[in-house]
């Protein structure tokens, strides 16, 4: 765990040296998201110059949980390329229980439905001359089923973009 906070730190160090390299914008992303409960594959649309779409379909062991996403991007000063970005969304999720029950002679397993609120706050970056996107946020959210549910994800995301 102190491992997964060391490595933000160091990224986010990263972002604010190389903010000074010129970047270009891009309109469109795929690639994947490496964080805690979030990780998978991403997808990241513009609908304009500063807001954005972002999908997150995340597969772990019996579960699958969709994410959608609505991004504000903020240019972090007039010469940089560095974004910081905030936005809400929501998801749903899917999970199979470890439990299971017999019925007609048919083993059953028991399965659970979430849906929830999310927030979202980071950072993205477009290298210059390479179709690579970088970005590093906290997603906090909220599960409702059965009682709330508080939880703060971490994550960073490498895109290809087109």
């Amino acid at each position: 765990m102190k491992t997964k906070y060391i490595v933000i730190a160091l990224l986010l160090s990263f972002s604010f040296t190389v903010s000074d390299i010129a970047a270009q914008s891009y309109k469109t992303a795929l690639g994947l998201r490496f964080g805690g409960l979030t990780s998978g594959i991403t997808l990241k649309h513009f609908t304009n110059s500063n807001t954005a779409l972002e999908g997150i379909l995340s597969v772990g062991r019996k579960s699958v949980v969709i994410t959608g996403l609505y991004e504000k991007h903020v240019a972090a000063d007039k010469n940089s390329s560095l974004k910081f970005l905030y936005g809400f969304g929501a998801h749903v999720g899917f999970f199979q229980d470890g439990g299971s029950y017999y019925y007609n002679d048919k083993r059953t397993y028991t399965s659970t439905a979430v849906l929830g609120i999310d927030g979202i706050l980071g950072l993205d970056y477009k290298f210059n001359k390479a179709p690579i996107n970088i970005s590093m946020d906290i997603k906090p959210f909220i599960d409702f089923f059965g009682g709330n549910y508080v939880y703060m994800d971490g994550g960073i995301s490498l895109r290809y973009t087109f």
